[in-house]
């Protein structure tokens, strides 16, 4: 049986060499062409981003092997399949669906633990995509939705998600239960999960937990589309720095129609993504956080209307359940804010998100002090 077990040892690690080989080559190759171009294209970046994902994926399944658990690795360009915008791409689930189940499922009954690293992807060419910031989650949700997981577990360095970073506010505590929506909004606005984390789960109801890699023994924070049940209130805090605020003012959107179509416009075609926005009779004003073809778009808005654009400023984002139904959420916070200038405010009919616009040089203690008259002070009714 020792014999055996040392054999297998000696097999893997001959195969994992070889495997270790072929990539260095592959990546060799890649560099070698990119330096003789002297530059690189979105596919070529992603094929060199892709390869530390890989190898230590082949090394993680040789540690199990070593520690006497069946795991076995699994490319994840055999699994994830996508459009070809690379640098970001988006997963084609029907294919990816159909590929989950012929290589996980039959791993999966033989009682073998697939090894599959995230971020990776391939287009239908078999060219190799990634799929932007915090992949890695969002290739869990993908593949839990795929063969309908009970559940997806996201293992991170903290206790789950929180009222507020703790880094920065030493009270923060751990939220039990999230639903969908809320947990959405907070990875738009920085929490550590890919903002598009949550989209295959929500197609598949399959539930996420985000759990603490340093405190297996935690619980972490579940996410699932009923949440906590229907009670209303904030749940966290989030917040995004280094955000640009565009604004326009005009008489032409007076009793007119098409202004606004015209201004988005501009941006849809620059692709530049807007986070916040609010309206006048006569102006219009937005927040975005790419900083590329800002000048590009400074040119075009001219064309409309001589735009204000401002830098160093963050969002707050305060998230919870129907926050328009308590008045004193947006009084509290208010409050909270005396003698910090607020840029801009934002709440949606959904009353998902109160978010607040503020310098980045006041956005630490801004956070601190809507934490604490939030989820910190005793309120006396």
């Amino acid at each position: 049986m020792a014999l055996r077990l040392v054999q297998q040892k000696s097999d893997f690690l001959d195969a994992f060499i070889k495997q270790l080989d072929r990539q260095v080559d592959e990546i060799d190759t890649i560099l070698r062409g990119i330096a003789l171009l002297g530059e690189i294209t979105m596919r070529a970046r992603d094929k060199v981003m892709s390869i530390g994902e890989r190898l230590s994926s082949v090394l993680f399944a040789y540690t199990m092997m070593m520690r006497a658990l069946p795991g076995e690795y699994v490319s994840a360009e055999d699994v994830i399949w996508t459009n070809d915008q690379f640098g970001g791409a988006t997963p084609l689930m029907d294919l990816t669906r159909d590929a989950a189940r012929r290589v996980l499922i039959p791993l999966l009954e033989r009682n073998c633990i697939p090894v599959m690293g995230g971020f990776i992807g391939r287009t239908k060419e078999g060219a190799t995509t990634t799929l932007g910031r915090n992949g890695s989650d969002y290739t869990a949700a993908i593949v839990g939705a795929a063969i309908g997981a009970q559940e997806v577990q996201i293992w991170t360095d903290v206790d789950g998600l929180m009222t507020c970073d703790p880094r920065l506010v030493a009270g923060a505590r751990v939220i039990d239960e999230l639903s969908f929506e809320e947990a959405a909004e907070l990875a738009q606005f920085g929490a550590k999960l890919h903002p598009r984390t949550l989209e295959p789960a929500v197609d598949a109801n399959v539930p996420v937990r985000v759990l603490n890699t340093h405190n297996p023994s935690s619980p972490g924070t579940l996410i699932t589309r009923a949440g906590a049940g229907a009670a209303a209130g904030p749940r966290s805090i989030a917040r995004k720095k280094n955000i640009t605020m565009v604004h326009v003012t005009s008489n032409k959107m007076l009793g007119t129609h098409g202004f606004l179509a015209q201004f988005f416009t501009i941006f849809a075609q620059l692709g530049i993504s807007v986070d916040l926005i609010a309206t006048s009779e006569v102006s219009v004003t937005v927040t975005v956080d790419e900083k590329h073809d800002i000048e590009e778009l400074r040119r075009r808005l001219a064309e409309l209307a001589p735009p204000e654009l401002y830098d160093g400023l963050c969002i707050i984002a305060v998230v919870g359940r129907n926050l328009m139904t308590d008045a004193r959420v947006g009084a509290r916070v208010l409050e909270s804010l005396h003698g910090m200038p607020v840029k801009m405010l934002s709440l949606g009919r959904s009353g998902l998100n109160l978010s607040i616009v503020v310098d980045d040089a006041n956005a630490d203690a801004a956070v601190k002090a809507i934490h604490r008259a939030l989820f910190e002070a005793t309120v006396t009714v």
